[in-house]
């Protein structure tokens, strides 16, 4: 599986976290999403998630997979600007 760089990486403080966190590639993305809080996981999360993974595997766009997670990110509150 080959890197896919975020272009521009993200910066996020992820939930319960003091520390900020800069997404690289979508492989960081896919990781977050892991240990995203089982409560937090809505319709933006499925989105992120399906959209992350495809990209991943090839079947779907970086672009489209940076938007859904950094929508997620920006919905959540944890997108650092």
């Amino acid at each position: 599986m080959a890197e896919l760089m975020l272009s521009p990486p993200l910066r996020i403080k992820p939930h319960g976290s003091d520390t900020i966190r800069d997404i690289t590639t979508l492989k960081d993305a896919s990781e977050i999403l892991i240990d995203w809080p089982h409560a937090s996981r809505g319709p933006f999360y499925q989105a992120a998630r399906e959209q992350v993974e495809a990209a991943l595997e090839s079947k779907a766009g970086a672009a489209q997979a940076q938007e859904a997670f950094a929508a997620l990110c920006n919905h959540a509150g944890v997108l650092v600007r």
